[in-house]
């Protein structure tokens, strides 16, 4: 980085030091300059094994009603500054090991955790539950995985996701192995932080929990099946991996917990990487990839019929209803499926994360190669709709948002629709979004990773090509790509046409993220992992970076 970015990244920062105890006028009211509650590294020095490095990366985060923030990862450290844990430690001869931790709305470590057994274990995500706990899931191939009250038992095959629940203050009140004696999880990632994008995880009202990801378990002669309950959709396995829907009630001991489970793909690949659920449990949704021409769509869905022979990925989108939350054999159905993404033979698209608004939609970001992502034309709701430059297995990636209405039918039902910028032509630029939220205005927040250089954002009221660079606001944190990766984090309006916020965050190695939440106030949590040793600090529960720099977590709230 040169001496002129240096000075600008510091003219920024201080402009945004100097304006956060005073509002700025605009248009007759008063806005506040965004500012940082807390940012913290989270890690530690020593590896759990001789020869293994000692890495710490946070998958996932959540916010209760009081604001409260919760993480899940993996670690391969045996020094992480545990407090009022369940399992101060990693289990003996454990090379990896999830961690749970909460966090006060300002930054304090309210309680830390281990979880795990004697083989490898990782956390992939976590909700905040209404009683002020957090319920997580993840991947372990430990045969004693620590279990509670579950409704399975024993590891089934080579690796099961597991799902646990914490109490507001950090105590073990129920966890379950779920799996078959094949693979849950991506076989050849398990542990990576890139092969668990998403928020893979979600919780309603009532406490209960929402699951979704991916299984080659399908039984047969000797084999134990992914556990399916009689009300499945989709009872058996229908290609190589499926994507999986389960729905577990923490509250209740032993095999009635779960509610509700069923494989969810065609002849093909799948791959659920994210769920969010309504607050009374009545509708939720399924999002992940697909590479089967024959993924169970429904007639309403945007586009029912798959893309033709030969594509590499699309998105797929689900809504499920269910006639009674939280009681067993109630009846579950599709109400909305569709394949999201290009419809042409090169097509190549997944979707990471979801949320719902206050009205069921459904807002979904991942990424996209694919010039002809569908838009919904040129004076309709969106920042960019254009993109023609991008090129499967070429260019960089290019984040994208979409808001669906699944009341809607077909094109109807795509609501807007808008690349992000900084997907480059050349591939040496591009980027993900991993996480979305949105808040009671119907603003919707995006989070991610980008390597693409910054170009200032300018409004326009018909969307315009995305730039090749990535869009920044005025009033970014750090207008300028601090190392070879940043995370971004963006703000998007209600109506799909406005970037209202846009900022890197890093320091001056690699950094991404994973995990995005915001609280009941619109204050905004994002997670993920960074090799720098400068990552910017705001009132941190821990100041250094763990290993020397090498892989820690971080875990930054903003308020914008």
């Amino acid at each position: 980085m040169n001496l002129f970015s240096k000075i600008i990244i510091l003219l920024s920062l201080a402009l945004a030091l100097a304006l956060s105890g005073c509002g700025s006028s605009v248009a007759g009211g008063t806005v506040q300059p965004p500012s940082v509650i807390f940012s913290t590294y989270l890690g530690g020095h020593t590896s759990c094994l001789l020869g293994e490095e000692p890495l710490t990366f946070a998958q996932d985060c959540a916010c209760d009603s009081q604001g409260d923030v919760y993480v899940t990862g993996t670690t391969q450290v045996s020094d992480l500054p545990v407090k009022n844990a369940f399992q101060p430690a990693p289990a003996p001869n454990s090379a990896k090991s999830a961690f749970v931790a909460k966090y006060g709305p300002t930054g304090e470590l309210l309680w830390c955790t281990y979880l795990g057994g004697r083989q490898e274990s990782g956390g992939v995500a976590i909700a905040a539950l209404p009683d002020g706990g957090a319920a997580v899931t993840g991947i372990t191939t430990s045969d004693n995985f620590p279990t509670f009250h579950p409704c399975q038992e024993h590891l089934n095959g080579l690796s099961d996701y597991f799902v646990a629940a914490f109490d507001a203050q950090g105590r073990l009140t129920y966890s379950t192995y779920l799996g078959g004696s094949g693979t849950e999880g991506e076989a050849d990632a398990l542990f990576a932080d890139d092969s668990n994008n998403g928020n893979h995880l979600a919780a309603d009202d009532n406490g209960l929990v929402y699951l979704t990801g991916e299984t080659d378990s399908a039984g047969g002669e000797e084999e134990i099946k992914y556990p399916v309950t009689e009300n499945a959709l989709q009872k058996d396995l229908a290609g190589d991996t499926d994507a999986v829907v389960s729905v577990i009630n923490p509250q209740v001991q032993g095999r009635d917990s779960l509610l509700y489970s069923s494989f969810l793909g065609g002849a093909d690949n799948e791959k659920g990487h994210a769920v969010a659920v309504e607050g009374a449990g009545g509708h939720f949704a399924v999002a992940g990839y697909t590479k089967s021409r024959n993924f169970p769509t429904t007639p309403n869905g945007y586009r029912s019929a798959p893309a033709p022979q030969g594509f590499i990925s699309n998105a797929f989108v689900v809504r499920f209803g269910v006639e009674s939350p939280g009681v067993l054999d109630s009846a579950y159905q599709m109400s909305y499926s569709t394949y999201l993404g290009a419809n042409s033979s090169e097509a190549r698209d997944e979707t990471y994360s979801i949320t719902l608004d206050n009205r069921g939609r459904i807002i979904a970001t991942g990424r996209t190669q694919s010039p002809d992502y569908p838009m919904r034309g040129a004076y309709l709701p969106s920042i960019y709709n254009r993109a023609p430059y991008l090129e499967p297995e070429t260019s960089g990636d290019q984040p994208y948002l979409v808001k669906i209405d699944p009341e809607l039918s077909g094109t109807q039902s795509l609501v807007y629709s808008s690349f992000l910028g900084g997907g480059q032509a050349s591939g040496e630029g591009g980027g993900f979004g991993t996480g979305v939220a949105v808040d009671g205005r119907g603003a919707a927040y995006v989070a991610g990773e980008i390597n693409s250089p910054g170009i200032p954002y300018k409004y326009s009221p018909t969307p315009q090509e995305a730039p090749q660079l990535f869009p920044y606001t005025w009033n970014a944190f750090f207008p300028a790509l601090q190392g070879q990766y940043d995370v971004f984090l963006m703000k998007i309006g209600p109506t799909g046409s406005v970037l209202e916020y846009s900022t890197f965050w890093g320091g001056q190695e690699s950094d991404r993220s994973y995990g995005l939440a915001i609280d009941p106030w619109g204050n905004t949590a994002v997670s993920g992992l960074t090799f720098s040793r400068d990552f910017p600090l705001q009132n941190p529960a821990q100041t250094w970076p763990g290993n020397a720099g090498h892989q820690n977590a971080f875990i930054s709230k903003f308020k914008l």
